[in-house]
């Protein structure tokens, strides 16, 4: 064991050794090859562990690394190669699902049948879309493109975050006041319905972008990767 691995949490060390096995297993590469790979994939893994980043998101699990560096056409684009209609539609779905999921499940073990609890569905429709839009542009706020030309002034971190605290509160608060007779609130098989519709558009919206592995909110996942390739590129 290398000294970097040495220092590498338990949960790294099995990552670099699950990865080191199914390496061995393949033939597609020769042994200098997978020597290189072990180094790269040891060297991002200290580096991430710096900063808090796990081996799942910087890789996913140790066969899927072990797929992208033996197809590496197959490696996912990046954040900014996203656009912004994606990856809101992405975490606005995943808010309806939660949103819908929770109140199936809570409505469901309490009984409710005619929407004696939770919210309408136009509240979580329209909080879901409005929480989306608003997390992207944030997050394309705080990890500009490289790319492109930044030189226009940029708010401060702490400032942009409450900007969308209070966008976020604002919108939350007025959303709960549609009037009822245009937000009902559904019992259990409305708001499963409604989850399984979100789920399918999920799916949908992914493989038209192109995406198969982002997790459960693809933004966090390609933002932490991007942060984490600027951070590389700093540093030479």
């Amino acid at each position: 064991m290398t000294e970097v691995q040495h220092k590498l949490t338990k949960k790294n060390q099995d990552f670099l050794f699950r990865l080191n096995k199914g390496l061995a297993e393949t033939d597609k590469l020769n042994e200098t090859e997978k020597e290189e790979i072990l180094g790269e994939v040891e060297e991002k893994l200290s580096e991430g562990q710096k900063l808090g980043h796990t081996a799942a998101q910087l890789f996913g699990t140790p066969s899927e690394a072990l797929e992208k560096f033996l197809n590496p056409i197959r490696l996912a684009k990046g954040f900014h190669d996203y656009s912004f209609a994606f990856l809101a539609t992405d975490t606005a779905l995943v808010l309806i699902m939660f949103l819908t999921g929770f109140f199936t499940v809570t409505m469901g073990f309490s009984g409710s049948k005619a929407g004696s609890e939770g919210i309408g569905i136009v509240s979580i429709l329209l909080l879901s879309i409005w929480g989306g839009a608003i997390y992207t542009l944030a997050m394309q706020r705080l990890i500009p493109n490289p790319q492109e030309d930044n030189q226009k002034k940029k708010l401060p971190n702490w400032l942009l975050m409450i900007i969308v605290a209070v966008l976020w509160i604002g919108g939350f608060t007025l959303f709960l006041y549609v009037p009822s007779f245009l937000n009902p609130v559904l019992p259990v098989w409305g708001n499963g319905l409604v989850f399984f519709i979100a789920w399918a558009l999920y799916f949908v919206n992914r493989r038209y972008a192109g995406l198969k592995h982002g997790g459960i909110l693809a933004i966090s996942k390609l933002a932490q990767q991007e942060r984490l390739k600027q951070n590389e590129e700093k540093r030479g």
